[in-house]
């Protein structure tokens, strides 16, 4: 209702990219986003936009003024590589607040928003400098932030934009608008912006109070950043940074997207564990199935020069987002959910995708009732995603033995059929809901035909599962037109690996000595 009454904007493909921040932070240069745009391109990574987070200005608050040191030619040959590349720049800034060392506050100190003793309203302390908050009902810095926006829109020629600290301008004070109240003061900031940078280009919000953003941002992040550590520093802090944090989010908000905006679940980090990353294989692995099951906006942000082909996977099974997000089924039953469930549907099938989250610092056993995972009565097929593992026909509960600390089971469940039938790929973790472009089966005789065409951008390595039922059996195989034998993966179950590069046509005979 309230996305329909207040015209949420939905864009119909969720954005993809590479952002600077939970590498760099802050310290990067115009030659780290440069190699790493070039490392997007060797690895022919399908990603969008190039984001340059904090760090790129003076002063929050002198979005214009670039530190020269970092970008010593300033942000345009930047954006004209960027452009060059294929992609798109984005950009960040924290529209709402005014740093104590900004040549803003010196130029304009009648824009900050001031409390009942006319003392300036703190926003928040930005790694070690005091940042005021905007008064965004002031006229005079109103018309700033649209010429700010539009400059960035029209010569820096950004077209996203993540706006961030957005709930700097709801924060109680006397406005200049003394009828306005903190919710309309937000979003005439918010609506400024927008104005300024036109419907085509992509708005994120960001730290933002929901309801006064929707109709004018695109996409929304739904918890607290991500960060190298499970934890947050202070383990009972609920809105502390970390990835823990902000998987939670992730999964408690996912009714948001797609009827409010496109969720945005926070960057995606792949690379090993370091001194500067805490996060074991099971939190990455966990961190990349709650990304893929959201469907929503997919971001990197590792030094892509530095992560290797067996860390980059984790990256290419996330792409692209389906746009479509898993349903969080315990969402009432437990603090934090731990059944995020995807059903998908298709005109040749039906089929489950499951992340079952084990939230506990020990390995566990987990079993659950089909019923449970909102499943109808019947047989299913059951793959464990990561293990790459045939758990065989259930019918009642499912069992992930040795469910370990952190760790999401990604389980695909595929109702049971008397005929042959594809049973996932391993493309992607929503296994089939985004590389399969087309599929048909037909019987000739006492033969079966499965045609199978898979189409996804970048290049990749993965395996299609088929199950072969009692009686039946492959006898003949093409991929790419060229004949291929299958591998026997389990009792009637065989697999053919292949290297996807955009598109690739899969052919498979089966005979059977019943018909």
């Amino acid at each position: 209702e309230a996305g329909r009454e207040m015209k949420a904007r939905v864009p119909e493909d969720p954005p993809t990219g590479w952002c600077s921040w939970y590498f760099f932070y802050g310290e990067n240069t115009a030659q780290d986003v440069l190699d790493n745009v070039a490392a997007i391109e060797e690895h022919a990574l399908p990603l969008d936009v190039v984001l340059i987070d904090d760090g790129y200005q003076t002063a929050i608050g002198d979005w214009l003024s670039i530190d020269e040191k970092k970008f010593p030619d300033g942000i345009g040959p930047v954006a004209t590589r960027i452009s060059e590349a294929g992609r798109r720049l984005g950009v960040w800034t924290a529209p709402f607040g005014v740093g104590a060392d900004s040549q803003l506050l010196v130029d304009h100190p009648d824009w900050i928003l001031r409390d009942e003793a006319d003392q300036p309203v703190v926003g928040w302390e930005h790694w070690g400098t005091t940042c005021y908050a905007l008064d965004c009902t002031h006229p005079d810095a109103l018309q700033w932030l649209s010429e700010t926006f539009k400059c960035m829109r029209q010569e820096w020629q950004v077209s996203y934009f993540k706006i961030d600290f957005l709930f700097a301008a709801a924060l109680p004070g006397k406005h200049h608008d003394r009828a306005a109240t903190r919710a309309q003061a937000l979003r005439q900031g918010v609506e400024t912006i927008r104005k300024a940078i036109g419907k085509k280009s992509f708005l994120l919000g960001c730290g933002a109070p929901l309801g006064p953003c929707v109709g004018l941002v695109d996409g929304m992040r739904t918890g607290p950043d991500v960060d190298p550590n499970w934890h947050p520093i202070w383990r009972n802090d609920l809105t502390s940074v970390s990835t823990q944090n902000a998987l939670r989010n992730v999964m408690t908000r996912a009714p948001f997207h797609g009827r409010l905006w496109a969720n945005d679940p926070d960057c995606l980090l792949m690379r090993p564990r370091s001194d500067d990353m805490d996060l074991t294989l099971n939190e990455v692995r966990s961190l990349t199935s709650l990304v893929a099951l959201s469907g929503g906006l997919t971001f990197d942000s590792d030094d892509l020069r530095t992560v290797d082909s067996g860390r980059l996977k984790y990256l290419r099974q996330t792409l692209p987002p389906t746009g479509i997000s898993a349903r969080p089924l315990d969402l009432f039953d437990y603090e934090v959910p731990r059944l995020f469930v995807l059903p998908v549907e298709r005109n040749w099938g039906r089929w489950w995708i499951a992340g079952i989250v084990n939230w506990d610092e020990h390995t566990t056993e987990t079993t659950l009732p089909l019923d449970e995972l909102g499943l109808p009565a019947g047989r299913y097929h059951v793959f464990h995603y990561w293990r790459r593992r045939y758990l065989g026909v259930v019918d009642d509960t499912v069992t992930i033995e040795r469910h370990q600390p952190h760790e999401t089971a990604v389980l695909l469940f595929k109702p049971v059929s008397a005929r042959p039938d594809l049973l996932t790929t391993t493309f992607h973790v929503c296994q089939g809901t985004a590389e399969i472009a087309s599929y048909e089966f037909e019987i000739i005789d006492a033969r079966a035909k499965v045609k199978l065409t898979l189409e996804k951008l970048g290049q990749q390595f993965g395996r299609v599962y088929f199950v072969v039922p009692r009686n039946w059996r492959v006898t003949e195989a093409k991929i790419g037109g060229r004949r291929q034998a299958p591998v026997s993966e389990a009792p009637h179950l065989v697999s053919f690996g292949l290297t996807l590069e955009g598109r690739a046509d899969i052919e498979v005979w089966f005979e059977s000595a019943v018909l």
